[in-house]
């Protein structure tokens, strides 16, 4: 047994969508015309809390946000999830903590939002930079916006 066990790494799900693209396999949604962010992050923090009694109180050394698009999801959503985080956990100084972006749901507010509240690195989805293919695999965005988007990022 080890003496000091190994940290953890942290997956969060964030299911929704601007519109389900054709080719994802993942557990992802079209976003309904009602949501409530504070309801699911909520839900994420209770279920946060019930499973890492069993974690031992192992650090956390990287957060994932993924999806889905986590973008659709505003800095504050985020800060409330972070902040329930700690507050259960140790999440590590040098801990970095990743959003999938999607080109198509992100401005640079959105970006600044993302990095007051301590997410520090951003994973903007890009299949490709041409219009054509992107609107063949049923993106929402066109090449252009991920410049913008990388340019904001």
């Amino acid at each position: 047994m080890l003496e000091t066990p190994p940290p953890l790494a942290l997956y969060v799900h964030i299911p929704w969508c601007v519109k389900k693209c054709p080719y994802c396999d993942f557990n992802s949604h079209q976003i309904p015309e009602k949501w409530d962010e504070p309801t699911y992050i909520n839900a994420l923090l209770r279920d946060f809390r019930s499973e890492y009694l069993f974690a031992s109180g192992r650090p956390i050394s990287s957060i994932f946000i993924g999806g889905g698009t986590p973008s659709l999801f505003s800095g504050e959503a985020y800060r409330v999830l972070l902040e329930g985080i700690r507050e259960v956990a140790t999440i590590t100084g040098e801990a970095e903590i990743t959003l999938e972006a999607n080109p198509g749901t992100v401005d640079a507010q959105h970006f600044i939002d993302y990095r007051t509240v301590g997410i520090n690195r951003i994973s903007i989805g890009v299949q490709t930079f041409t219009d054509k293919a992107l609107k063949k695999i049923g993106r929402i965005h066109d090449a252009g916006d991920v410049t913008r988007a990388v340019v904001c990022a």
